[in-house]
């Protein structure tokens, strides 16, 4: 209890937040006549990190990764005056609509300029897939 009482005051006092914790991306959900669309606003991060994953009961999309801070962008830092940009692993799982079905097959990731889009298809009604 104590150590979580010093990691929020340092991170107060600092403006740095505790190191090894997940930061979470922010987030633009909406749907179309033909599916739901998920955009995460991910710059500085690699693709190659990225996962997304589908529960099994297509309530939840969660998106994961990590941003990393270089040695060389860290070193020779004397003074910060703001540091803002997180860095890190992140996770951020997105609630889907409750009345919409998803057509798993059709599921596509677009990651281009710091954006994911993760397009889900909407399952025809009477459709079992």
């Amino acid at each position: 209890m104590q150590r979580l009482a010093d990691e929020a005051m340092r991170a107060f006092l600092t403006g740095v937040p505790p190191p090894e914790r997940f930061w979470q991306p922010r987030v633009d959900l909406h749907e179309t006549t033909e599916s739901i669309v998920v955009k995460v606003e991910l710059a500085g991060v690699d693709g190659a990190s990225l996962r997304v994953h589908l529960s099994a009961d297509d309530r939840y999309l969660t998106v994961s990764g990590h941003r990393h801070e270089t040695d060389d962008e860290r070193e020779g830092r004397v003074r910060c005056y703001q540091l803002e940009i997180y860095f890190g692993p992140f996770e951020r799982q997105i609630t889907l609509p409750t009345d919409v079905r998803i057509h798993r097959d059709g599921i596509t990731a677009r990651y281009t300029n710091g954006i994911l889009v993760v397009t889900l298809p909407k399952r025809a009604i009477g459709s079992q897939q």
